[in-house]
């Protein structure tokens, strides 16, 4: 989260695995197209299984807060921990029956994420 909250590109992508992108430079251009959060608050951690450790936190943004927590999945692979990326679905729509609540998308690779984003953006 600081990494992102600094805009720190090279370390995001480092601390990160991203199964949603073919190629790194599609995933350096969504990156870079991503609101910036100016603070988070981790509500909880689960650890009882150390190869694959869940954070849940509330990330708040200069437009918004995002009230439900986010559950982000940190693996334990070739000596380190890396944040798996996924796609999450956040229903922000007060009139919704299914208002603040999260759904996390199918481990695949996004093709609508993968070719909307281009250097030519930024």
């Amino acid at each position: 989260m600081d990494a992102s909250m600094s805009r720190d590109y090279d370390k995001m992508l480092s601390l990160s695995d991203d199964y949603r992108f073919k190629t790194e430079r599609a995933r350096l251009n969504f990156l870079k197209a991503q609101g910036t959060p100016i603070d988070y608050r981790i509500m909880s951690v689960n650890d009882s299984d150390p190869s694959k450790i869940v954070v849940s936190s509330i990330t708040k943004y200069a437009d918004m807060e995002l009230p439900p927590p986010i559950e982000y999945i940190l693996a334990f692979e070739e000596g380190t921990y890396k944040l798996k990326m996924r796609n999450v679905v956040v229903n922000m729509i007060p009139s919704s029956p299914d208002y603040k609540t999260v759904e996390y998308e199918p481990d695949k690779i996004d093709d609508n994420l993968e070719g909307h984003f281009n250097f030519s953006n930024f």
